[in-house]
């Protein structure tokens, strides 16, 4: 079995190397295939971890007239805390308030001596509110403004992330579509080029083979380093896209996360997560395309 083996591959790389110039043109086309369809798979990994990041930032402060007393302000944590749509809050007080804007501005020397004349703490005191589904932010607001506990708010601050959210999505979308179309069109490029690829192969070996049928070589043996041809094409090319695609993606990822600046969002954290996967994603899709095309060329060429 194993002299078999050594044999077919001894073949194959012998047909690989006798048609170079058209090998290296398959695996081109293959790493070019192969790495759009990376590209679509990562667009949307990086989507939906985008869109993940931005949803956990998305809540609503309510803030408290300074008539509120704590009281009447736990009150009200209480109720929004007793709502199915709600998944945290988290009670701001006055000191806490101010601690954080005094954080926000140590560099800035004049905000800092600002706030060592204030004679009173102005901030006021407020409920940070996180659901666990971003269309229940307007359920919540709409229910709690029926309530007795809506005359102590003195503001609320709710930023209305769907447009962003939509606009996000849009843009994502576009790009798949974009990105999909493409692929599909290397795909049908790379099956043409790998059915030349293994019917040039035939043909211009189509002595040697007579030969080799003649002296009682099996169709199995005389085919299979044609199949074997086609698996070195797509291991080789899945190799050299996940070489090429991992040092894109490090180089993109300053830009990609500067613009996802302040959300928990790494590109390059997410890509080391999923580098097998993409890889073998490559790997099984130049397997099926390399593999279907020397089928159908064998099949239709090689007559042994």
């Amino acid at each position: 079995m194993l002299v078999n083996v050594l044999r077919t591959s001894k073949f194959a790389v012998k047909n690989f190397r006798r048609n170079l110039w058209l090998s290296a043109i398959t695996i081109f086309i293959l790493v070019l295939t192969l790495f759009t369809i990376s590209l679509v798979f990562s667009i949307n990994l990086i989507a939906d971890q985008a869109l993940s990041s931005i949803e956990e930032k998305i809540d609503v402060d309510i803030f408290f007239a300074s008539t509120a007393t704590e009281a009447e302000i736990i009150e009200t944590q209480n109720y929004f805390q007793q709502m199915e749509e709600v998944k945290e809050v988290i009670y701001v007080t006055k000191d806490d308030a101010l601690e954080k804007f005094r954080d926000a501005h140590l560099d800035d020397a004049n905000i800092q001596a600002s706030i060592q004349e204030l004679e009173e703490n102005p901030l006021p005191a407020s409920l940070v509110i996180k659901a666990y589904d971003i269309n229940e932010y307007d359920a919540i607001l709409a229910s709690f403004e029926t309530t007795k506990y809506n005359d102590i708010v003195q503001d609320k601050n709710f930023t209305d992330y769907h447009l962003v959210i939509n606009k996000l999505s849009s843009m994502i979308s576009r790009v798949y579509q974009i990105g999909f179309v493409l692929s599909l069109l290397f795909v049908i490029i790379s099956i043409f080029v790998v059915f030349n690829t293994i019917r040039m192969a035939t043909y211009s070996q189509r002595e040697e083979l007579g030969i080799m049928k003649l002296v009682g070589a099996t169709n199995a043996f005389i085919r299979a380093p044609f199949f074997m041809e086609a698996v070195f094409y797509a291991v080789i090319s899945a190799v050299i896209t996940i070489l090429i695609f991992y040092p894109v993606m490090l180089m993109s990822s300053p830009f990609i996360n500067s613009f996802f600046e302040g959300y928990n969002f790494d590109l390059v954290y997410y890509f080391n997560q999923y580098v097998f996967q993409i890889f073998f994603l490559e790997l099984g899709v130049a397997l099926v395309l390399t593999t279907v095309s020397s089928m159908i060329a064998i099949t239709r060429y090689l007559k042994v």
